[in-house]
């Protein structure tokens, strides 16, 4: 209890998560207005939780969707605490070194893997479809559903597959640790989100992730489903590039600073 006090007595913390939350609201805002199938407003939720602990960064994820509800986008407020158990986590992971932590280079392979397969599902799945992020049929008229994109495009699937992994294995390196923490917490973001897609606006929330609730709607599955099945497909990818982006930050910042924070 001393240090939660301590934390957010600090003017520092208090200046970062304010950063953060301004952070989150304009990439945020900027990605929903553009209907990108990514979101990318956890930004600063994941950085605060990496250098100030759980209970910071699941109070910057809380107030800051609250904020943005409040300012500009009333369809974000319940998710909320979406974004608080994405600090928590982002807070823990900090906690145990993962953010500072080198890795074998095999592990950044599966997380680079990982990252182009998701990049591939979400390209073919907004090629198939029409314009219309509403639609589940193909450009022909005819259904089309997430399975289908698998069976037909099996080599394509191999060869990003590979191309992912080799890259990993170069570039990610020793970030692989983090990596697979972002893929972590986006699986249990997804499973957090899900029903709360499901039961406040029918699963389609006019972002750039409904086509693939519209994939899986089409494919004959319940919508609790269908939104579960598009957050298991886009949260890790969109969790795994936060904290690969906060992971690049901490470790580019003097240890002077780094030294500043609690984690």
């Amino acid at each position: 209890m001393n240090q939660i006090r301590k934390t957010f007595a600090n003017p520092v913390n208090i200046v970062l998560m304010a950063l953060a939350i301004g952070i989150n609201i304009a990439v945020g805002q900027l990605v929903t207005i553009l209907k990108l199938p990514i979101y990318l407003d956890s930004i600063g939720t994941v950085l605060v939780g990496a250098l100030l602990g759980p209970i910071a960064g699941f109070v910057t994820g809380i107030l800051g969707t609250v904020i943005w509800a409040l300012t500009l986008n009333p369809g974000a407020l319940p998710y909320a605490i979406v974004a608080g158990v994405i600090g928590l986590m982002a807070g823990v992971f900090g906690r145990r070194g993962l953010f500072t932590s080198s890795s074998p280079s095999w592990i950044g392979a599966i997380v680079g893997a990982v990252f182009f397969m998701a990049v591939s599902v979400f390209v073919l799945t907004l090629y198939s479809f029409t314009g219309d992020i509403w639609s589940i049929a193909d450009k022909n008229g005819a259904p089309i559903s997430i399975g289908s994109l698998f069976a037909g495009n099996q080599i394509l699937f191999a060869v990003v597959t590979i191309v992912g992994g080799v890259l990993g294995f170069v570039l990610i390196k020793n970030g692989g640790y983090i990596g697979l923490a972002g893929i972590a917490t986006g699986i249990v973001a997804a499973a957090v989100s899900a029903p709360i897609s499901a039961y406040t606006s029918g699963g389609l929330t006019g972002a750039g992730t409904d086509v693939l609730v519209a994939g899986f709607l089409a494919a004959g599955q319940s919508v609790l489903v269908s939104t579960l099945g598009q957050g298991i497909i886009s949260d890790p990818f969109d969790k795994l590039a936060s904290f690969m982006m906060v992971w690049a930050i901490i470790n580019l910042l003097p240890l002077r600073v780094r030294d500043r924070f609690e984690q």
